[in-house]
């Protein structure tokens, strides 16, 4: 059975310190940096429960910002996950799995610091998701080039197609080979699970990369390996992808916020 949408966890990776931040927010967390007055982390939850895809949502911190993430989301119906060391986003999303009830049939997971996607890019995800019956759903970026605003998707992994078009694999950036880095179809790691299809496999995921990380995207490779399908949905529009790591990205997305969030729905 496909499940639905009332079936759907979220988990969202909030355990980054933000170093490159610290300068013009020190001591803030990343999460936690302010878009246009309001903490990135509470945007990206915002528009999660607009979508009304979400029956419970949970935030992976780090033991650094731990304290100062849970105050400011005192409040808010949420299940904090403790990710004890910074070993990449395969292991902090496994993290969870002891939190996450065996009744959850399909897991979304994304990052505390885009916070400018949609409640209906979301909720398109969810459902293209459950419909297709696929082990995993993930948003793509497809773009024209890395130029102007578009320089920062430069560093994002990249999405590899097979010569029919299918889906073939995500390669970081830092690992990509000069041919990989010229496709200019990213990840933005905005991901939609079958629970037990995720638990069965991201166990078995391994750190051979030049950080000794476990990438999440690592396990799309065993559906590619199985012989089963990776739904890609194309985001419809590229700002909505966006994050930022640097107060120079942060200060292009205050433009773009203010520029189209009547569009996208957002206050």
């Amino acid at each position: 059975m496909p499940g639905s949408e009332n079936s759907t966890d979220v988990i969202i990776l909030a355990a980054g310190k933000g170093k490159r931040m610290h300068q013009a927010f020190p001591g803030v967390p990343k999460a936690l940096v302010p878009l246009a007055g309001k903490p990135m982390l509470i945007r990206v939850l915002d528009a999660v429960e607009r979508s009304g895809a979400a029956r419970r949502v949970f935030v992976v911190v780090g033991p650094a910002v731990e304290a100062k993430v849970r105050a400011a989301l005192k409040g808010r119906e949420i299940t904090f996950v403790l990710q004890g060391e910074p070993k990449g986003t395969g292991h902090a999303v496994l993290c969870a799995r002891p939190q996450v009830s065996d009744d959850a049939e399909h897991l979304l997971v994304l990052y505390g610091d885009h916070p400018l996607y949609s409640a209906g890019t979301i909720r398109r995800l969810v459902r293209q998701h459950i419909k297709s019956s696929a082990p995993v759903t993930m948003l793509t970026v497809p773009l024209a080039d890395f130029k102007d605003w578009r320089a920062s998707f430069a560093d994002w992994g990249r999405v590899i197609r097979s010569a029919d078009g299918k889906f073939k694999q995500v390669v970081e950036a830092k690992d990509a080979t000069g041919k990989q880095l010229a496709v200019t179809e990213v990840n933005p790691a905005l991901y939609c699970f079958r629970a037990d299809w995720l638990w069965r496999h991201l166990p078995q995921v391994k750190c051979e990369n030049v950080h000794r990380e476990y990438y999440l995207p690592d396990v799309l490779g065993f559906a590619v390996k199985e012989g089963e399908m990776v739904e890609t949905v194309p985001v419809p529009d590229a700002r909505e992808a966006m994050g930022a790591n640097t107060p120079e990205q942060l200060s292009m997305l205050e433009e773009i916020y203010a520029r189209v969030k009547e569009i996208w729905g957002k206050g």
